[in-house]
């Protein structure tokens, strides 16, 4: 499958051409892109380089797919999951509760909005929601579903339609969305354009990079990101676009969804009653020799995983994968012995007969387990472990046959 790469020569960010690679991970697919038997070898496959810029330390790639039809037919969405409800019901309750109590007309602009359940959240609070999804299958349920969205990409054109008519938000938010755009700065001065001038706040969701290094989740580094950030960086990248973060900590720990670093920026001088959080991070974060470390702690993370399954299936254990998502695509094309497992489950399979990039692993339905008995299953969706074991135990699966690959990546089950 071929796809149009532009190529860039300087930070995604500051624009300064002082970067340097760090990290590099060869042939990598796309995360949603699952192919039938026969367009085995036809995926699209390139190499994943990361970059970290001297000057402004964002760590980003270096290299932009033209996803536009990619998104078209996207269709993933976590909106039947109880942990993904339980997390947009309080992050829709905190920020109604800490920025908007008594204010009787407010709204919200959410862009990547999918199937429009986290909007239903803030509606059932009072909010005018409106969502943005290039998706055709996503925005047409959330239509359907009375969610008001509109089938397009976020731009430069759609601001000024709002500007036109002077419409404006109290909140625009991204969760996992933030962190594929290709041009943050550029989209950070338009929506300074569209959010309320004396109430209005950006909520962005995105992957902790810190958290990335702690747990070995190199399965994050995906072509459809482009920078990943820290509380520092995340930070500095707002001041630099007239934002500034007020909080870090809104939401718990044991709500957030796995990896999930959230914040809550206004516009500079905008007054509020959220007191200013401490945005330091570890100083390892921001040296070139972490990551030259950190390239050296992923190898050994993907050798553990690779040791841990030839080791079981050398016993004569049948081991299958579970969540057929980002962390399950990429963690399975960067192993050498991904080929081991039997098959990878999926809640909610893309359709019928259909094979992972790269590693060609046969997605599978939790039915699949009524004929196919398994004796251990590893899971990649590791923030919905608890509910994954619970769905497993009505297949007569033990919580002890249920584990998470990040506790094998770092070793924890390799005995």
């Amino acid at each position: 499958m071929k796809e149009k790469i532009t190529f860039l020569n300087s930070c995604r960010v500051c624009k300064k051409k002082d970067i340097s690679k760090i990290l590099s991970f060869k042939d990598m697919p796309f995360t949603d892109e699952f192919i039938l038997q026969e367009d085995i070898g036809k995926e699209f496959l390139y190499d994943i380089n990361i970059f970290l810029c001297n000057n402004c330390l964002t760590v980003q790639t270096q290299h932009d797919v033209d996803f536009q039809k990619y998104y078209i037919d996207y269709e993933y969405s976590v909106g039947n999951s109880p942990t993904a409800l339980k997390f947009m019901k309080t992050l829709a309750v905190k920020i109604n509760e800490n920025f908007f109590t008594g204010q009787k007309e407010k709204s919200i602009l959410e862009i990547g909005s999918s199937d429009g359940s986290q909007l239903k959240q803030f509606k059932k609070l009072g909010f005018d929601v409106l969502g943005v999804e290039p998706s055709n299958q996503l925005s047409n349920y959330a239509n359907e579903q009375n969610i008001e969205t509109l089938n397009d990409l976020f731009s430069e054109k759609m601001v000024k339609s709002f500007e036109k008519k002077n419409q404006n938000f109290n909140i625009v938010l991204l969760t996992y969305t933030f962190d594929h755009l290709p041009k943050p700065g550029e989209f950070l001065e338009n929506c300074c354009k569209i959010i309320n001038k004396k109430n209005g706040y950006l909520v962005i969701e995105v992957h902790d990079l810190e958290q990335i290094y702690k747990k070995n989740e190199f399965c994050l580094f995906e072509h459809e990101h482009s920078i990943y950030l820290t509380k520092k960086s995340a930070s500095k990248l707002l001041e630099r676009y007239n934002f500034e973060i007020v909080d870090f900590n809104f939401v718990d720990d044991d709500i957030r969804r796995a990896n999930s670093l959230i914040f809550i920026a206004k516009r500079k001088g905008q007054s509020t009653n959220c007191r200013n959080i401490s945005t330091k991070v570890p100083k390892v974060l921001e040296s070139k020799e972490f990551y030259h470390e950190f390239g050296k702690q992923i190898k050994k993370a993907i050798t553990n995983l690779d040791k841990y399954i030839s080791k079981r299936t050398n016993e004569g254990k049948k081991i299958a994968g579970y969540g057929a998502g980002g962390r399950g695509i990429m963690t399975l094309a960067n192993m050498k012995n991904s080929s081991k497992l039997d098959f990878l489950i999926d809640k909610n399979p893309k359709s019928d007969e259909i094979y992972t990039p790269s590693s060609n692993i046969p997605v599978v339905g939790l039915n699949h387990l009524k004929k196919n008995t398994i004796d251990e299953i590893l899971v990649f969706s590791y923030g919905y472990i608890n509910e994954i074991r619970e769905e497993l135990n009505l297949y007569g699966y033990k919580s002890s046959q249920v584990k998470s690959f990040i506790d094998i990546m770092q070793g924890e089950q390799n005995g």
